[in-house]
């Protein structure tokens, strides 16, 4: 028996499970290999710890599109040392009230070469793409424009590996469009709206939450955000 993928069977259809609920539907397994296993699922990131002792499958936000795919592997055949998030305002869609038109592609670079990432997919692509747009831009040039939008990658950003991309986890993007001009439709009702419809339908790791929304500088509007919606 493959243990690993037993635990991996196991945790489908679970929004989250604790290791009690494990050795009890695992037989003939002891604590320590149980750690073992845990401890390399979630190094492998086939597991994501919500907290001590819980566990969960990453939540996969979005299918990595073949557009996705190739921005990545030209971005990295030009900044093989940099990271970058790649989403797409699709993984919005699922959780909103008003569906407004969007049709973006965020592409968060490592700050020392966003602006070289910008300008290499500016000569390189046939879309829009712009680099950290303020409000007047955003509302001027980008709302209902099929667009690639460079934003930065702030460091200890919650990511996950999915086709051997990193995209954004659900906290990352439940501090994302807490504050940042791209999401600023979402603000009011829409937001709360949001938040309530991810917490109804997932898991979210409150202090991995908390920790980013930290480095954000916004972490008493999250919090307040996330309570809310509870």
């Amino acid at each position: 028996m493959n243990i690993s993928n037993e635990i991996i069977r196991f945790a489908a259809g679970r929004q989250s499970f604790s290791r009690r609920e494990l050795i009890k539907n695992i037989g003939n397994l002891s604590e320590k290999s149980l750690s073992q296993q845990i401890y390399r699922l979630l190094k492998n990131n086939r597991l994501e710890r919500v907290e001590q002792g819980i566990y969960r499958l990453p939540v996969s936000l979005f299918a990595v599109s073949d557009e996705i795919k190739k921005l990545n592997e030209i971005l990295k055949n030009q900044f093989s040392f940099s990271d970058f998030c790649f989403w797409s305002s699709n993984v919005l869609i699922p959780f909103l009230q008003h569906i407004p038109n969007l049709n973006f592609i965020y592409v968060d670079v490592e700050n020392d070469v966003t602006e070289s990432a910008f300008n290499f997919l500016k000569s390189n692509q046939t879309k829009s793409v712009f680099f950290r747009p303020g409000k007047e831009e955003y509302y001027r040039y980008i709302t209902g424009t099929e667009s690639i939008i460079v934003r930065q990658l702030i460091s200890e950003s919650p990511l996950q590996m999915q086709d051997n991309i990193f995209v954004p986890t659900l906290e990352k993007v439940l501090v994302d469009i807490a504050g940042d001009v791209e999401f600023d439709f979402m603000q009011g009702a829409e937001i709360s709206y949001f938040y309530r419809n991810v917490l109804e339908k997932h898991t979210i790791n409150k202090r991995k939450l908390l920790r980013y929304a930290s480095r954000r500088g916004r972490r008493e509007e999250v919090e307040q955000l996330y309570n809310n919606a509870q």
